[in-house]
């Protein structure tokens, strides 16, 4: 005997779509459906993810607005290709996305999906954009593209300035900041952090650290923007 249904009539609650559309966000890797067995297919790796079969994510952009869907198509060499997007309930694609993205770094499917597609308000507008994994490199730096979404068009925007320049971001929404990490090694990194005003992004504070070999020093140089140039206001030296 089958579940209770709900009676046809009866329309779900604002607090009970809240909840359906909570558990259907993310992303999740689907199965290759081939006619030749997988492991019989070229560029098949026992043990890693295979994404052939593509992989689908739902999140919500904004609250006024439908669940959307994005589609990552898997493509016959087992790399991701196109990114199909939809409004549910409709099937129809109301935009495809060329991208690339190097999941090579990813040692399994869950990190995978929890890395290739994140919703984060990069433009601190109120709706969530999209950062997509571009590649992670062995030390940890992560580059990302960028598409912003226009209410006006209902489209994503790819954002040149975001793209190129932010290494494993973190948003701060309240300070509408952004924090970009990259590093070389432990005594070799820079931290920046940018203030995004009227439609730009201005880069305002910096602190780079460098070791040297011969003398074993790490200095680390701290740079604030002052007066429309970023300045140094402080430097330390320790052993490396």
């Amino acid at each position: 005997m089958g579940a209770p249904c709900r009676a046809q009539n009866a329309p779900r609650t604002a607090t009970e779509k809240s909840e359906v559309s909570a558990e259907k966000e993310g992303c999740k890797l689907l199965p290759y459906t081939g006619a030749i067995p997988l492991s019989k297919l070229p560029y098949y790796v026992p043990g890693q993810p295979d994404v052939r079969g593509g992989v689908v994510c739902h999140y919500r952009i904004s609250p006024d607005l439908p669940l959307f869907k994005f589609h990552f198509t898997g493509k016959a060499d087992n790399t991701l290709g196109e990114l199909e997007i939809t409004e549910e309930p409709s099937t129809t694609i109301v935009q495809t996305i060329d991208q690339f993205t190097d999941w090579g770094m990813a040692s399994s499917e869950s990190e995978l999906v929890e890395n290739l597609l994140t919703p984060v308000d990069a433009n601190f507008d109120g709706y969530q954009d999209l950062q997509i994994m571009s590649n992670c490199g062995a030390t940890g730096n992560c580059s990302y593209d960028f598409f912003l979404y226009d209410p006006a068009t209902n489209k994503f925007v790819h954002n040149e300035f975001l793209s190129n320049n932010l290494c494993s971001p973190e948003f701060d929404a309240e300070k509408k900041q952004i924090t970009t990490h990259s590093n070389g090694s432990v005594s070799d990194w820079r931290t920046d952090t940018y203030q995004y005003e009227d439609g730009h992004y201005t880069l305002i504070h910096s602190e780079i650290s460098a070791s040297d070999d011969k003398t074993g020093i790490v200095t680390i140089n701290t740079y604030e923007l002052r007066s429309g140039k970023m300045e140094l206001v402080d430097s330390q030296t320790e052993p490396h």
